[in-house]
């Protein structure tokens, strides 16, 4: 294995259109903002109120992607859409009824 950086570098890797392999550039296109066990603040905002609950992360994930988290007020596991280091939001069919 070597860096990306180094690959780039080492005569575009002599594949058939001088570039690199599309599914080396995949792997590397992932880059998670959330880790797992990392602390979350979950949201919900609706007309009525807005609600704040501590979670945990059950796996990475990256702005925009789904994860799985585990809420720190009754245990309970649910979807979660990450919006940046820390933050994440109920998905909608898994949002806590009262």
């Amino acid at each position: 294995m070597l860096p990306v950086a180094e690959l780039e570098s080492k005569d575009r890797l002599h594949l058939p259109g001088g570039g690199l392999d599309s599914s080396l550039g995949d792997a590397t296109s992932f880059h998670p903002i959330v880790r797992a066990g990392d602390q979350l603040t979950i949201e919900e905002h609706t007309r009525v109120a807005d609600a704040y609950l501590e979670a945990i992360a059950l796996g990475p994930a990256s702005v925009g992607s789904v994860l799985n988290v585990r809420l720190k007020v009754g245990g309970r596991v649910v979807r979660a859409l990450a919006l940046g280091p820390g933050r994440a939001a109920f998905e909608p069919e898994t949002k806590v009824q009262p």
